[in-house]
């Protein structure tokens, strides 16, 4: 059945007036989906860069700083009679070697695609504030999925993330 017939003379005003309304539904619909991926592809590089450095930061806090053990100007076991039960100290120096090492080895388990062979960079403050804690900064430039093709290397963002791990007592 149809409508209303029209009176003759008078022209139809809504026509095609639908599609330009479905048009702009998906033009709406397809920039929330476009930002939901970057957001999500962003979000997603954060988690997996603070993984990597929650793994570099457990892996220095493992380590000691050789010459103040041998010396004996470190703490815990076998450093001069220290106290057992607190940990060896670590340096700064023994963070950031230990860091550079673990990157360089590919992080966790050798896997260098955590990032997908993005660059990442050791940022302050790596190191350790109190002699007994390793403080991992990691800084990796994301590019942002679809802005990024669009518009090229200014599409990308610096996501930053910060670690720490506690060495364990020696004894």
């Amino acid at each position: 059945m149809r409508g209303r017939p029209r009176p003759p003379g008078r022209p139809e005003r809504d026509g095609g007036q639908i599609t330009v309304l479905l048009l702009g539904y998906a033009v709406i619909l397809l920039a929330v989906v476009l930002t939901f991926a970057a957001v999500t592809g962003v979000h997603l590089a954060r988690h997996r860069l603070h993984t990597l450095a929650e793994a570099a930061a457990l892996d220095a806090a493992g380590a000691l700083d050789r010459g103040r053990f041998y010396t004996g100007t470190g703490t815990g076991a076998g450093a001069g009679g220290a106290d057992p039960q607190r940990p060896v100290a670590l340096s700064t120096a023994s963070v950031r070697s230990e860091v550079a090492a673990f990157l360089a080895a590919g992080g966790p388990g050798g896997h260098p695609d955590l990032l997908d062979g993005r660059d990442v960079h050791v940022d302050e403050p790596t190191g350790t504030p109190d002699g007994s804690t390793a403080e991992v900064t990691l800084v990796v430039t994301v590019p942002v999925p679809f802005v990024s093709a669009l518009i090229g290397d200014t599409g990308a963002v610096t996501v930053r993330v910060t670690a720490r791990a506690r060495a364990r007592p020696a004894g």
